[in-house]
């Protein structure tokens, strides 16, 4: 069995940015050749695909998984799933509501890592529980560089009763910091503003597209932090 990586993408509040950075990490590790899974667990976000620009590739979305049982072949689904060309694998909700059940989440998580370098799972604010989020390598929390949006951060934090990296979007270094400090967080990285990306995500190209932009140099940096654990405490 590979050495995957699992890490989950949490926002710290409406708006925070999560699904952008979870995209643009996706996007960056395999360019990297990285074999890279990229999984929704949030039904209430409109669709993972969306943010990958692939919504109307046809593939495998987790309503397509509902009444299965048994293991999952790993192989065989992401043959199944969507992807664009040269583009990460994602599964995703589609555009009709479903729930899945904790049991198949696992199941096909259990499926997808063996197949992996790198899965990076998209988990909705509003269904972050301490339960939701054990499990992973990592759990990125991702804020607005904003009084309110630190606050939310926190309150998040609280709520899943666990202590996660954090990001901040739209903040300098040293408010950055500071705010890490007082909520007793690693800052993992400060991402810069870049208008571009809301213009993209309208034309369907996904985050981490654009490989000499601020904001993907920051994510080429966090990815190597995430992927090289140790090397980034030293």
């Amino acid at each position: 069995m590979n050495d995957v990586r699992t890490i989950a993408v949490l926002g710290g509040g409406t708006g925070a940015g999560a699904t952008t950075l979870l995209v643009a990490l996706a996007v960056r590790a395999h360019a990297a050749g990285r074999r890279v899974g990229s999984v929704d667990a949030d039904p209430c976000g409109g669709g993972l695909d969306v943010a990958f620009g692939i919504e109307t590739e046809p593939g495998v979305r987790w309503e397509d998984l509902l009444g299965s049982d048994g293991p999952l072949d790993g192989e065989r689904l992401v043959e199944r799933l969507p992807a664009g060309d040269n583009r990460p694998s994602v599964l995703s909700f589609g555009r009709q509501w479903c729930t899945v059940a904790d049991e198949l989440f696992e199941r096909t998580l259990s499926g997808l890592r063996p197949v992996h370098d790198l899965l990076l799972v998209d988990v909705g604010r509003q269904l972050a529980t301490p339960e939701t989020v054990a499990g992973y390598d990592e759990l990125i929390l991702v804020a607005r560089g904003t009084a309110a949006g630190f606050a939310a951060a926190g309150a998040t934090a609280h709520r899943i009763d666990r202590v996660p990296q954090l990001v901040v979007r739209g903040a300098g270094q040293a408010a950055a910091r500071e705010a890490a400090a007082a909520l007793g967080m690693r800052l993992a990285a400060v991402l810069p503003t870049d208008r571009r990306l809301a213009v993209d995500a309208e034309r369907g190209v996904p985050a981490g597209s654009r490989p000499r932009s601020a904001y993907v140099g920051e994510c080429d940096r966090l990815l190597r932090d995430l992927l090289l654990p140790d090397a980034a405490a030293a």
